[in-house]
């Protein structure tokens, strides 16, 4: 491929003379080198996206597998503390009917004592 345009070339035959916007040899060469470089450079650049993807994809799974095995984990916690939380309840009933029994025990000796000493009052 030469380094001076086809359209550059027709027109400097044509007119027998050198077009005025014809640029040297050297400057295309550059340009030619520098779309190289963007070539290189831009295909570079989707390798690295690429890996960065996989990269991304794999890491992601993990992140998922993971948050599936806490989330596992924290629903039997979770299960767990029900129980005891149940357990604690039946725990807390069978205490208050203690209570409401020792209460009436309470109630009952108070009244018996109360009657007993009546009952000596009167008779004195």
């Amino acid at each position: 491929m030469s380094a001076v345009p086809e359209e550059a070339l027709k027109e400097a035959a044509a007119t027998s003379e050198p077009p005025n916007r014809l640029a040297s040899p050297e400057f295309f060469f550059l340009l030619q080198r520098i779309d190289r470089l963007d070539e290189k450079l831009s295909r570079e650049i989707k390798e690295v996206d690429l890996k960065l993807s996989a990269r991304i994809d794999s890491l992601d799974e993990k992140l998922y597998s993971l948050d599936q095995k806490l989330s596992s984990r924290i629903d039997r916690v979770e299960e767990k503390i029900d129980r005891v939380q149940d357990r604690l309840d039946r725990l807390q009933d069978r205490v208050d009917s203690i209570k409401f029994w020792a209460i009436g025990a309470v109630i009952t000796l108070i009244v018996g004592f109360a009657g007993i000493i009546l009952t000596l009052l009167q008779r004195l």
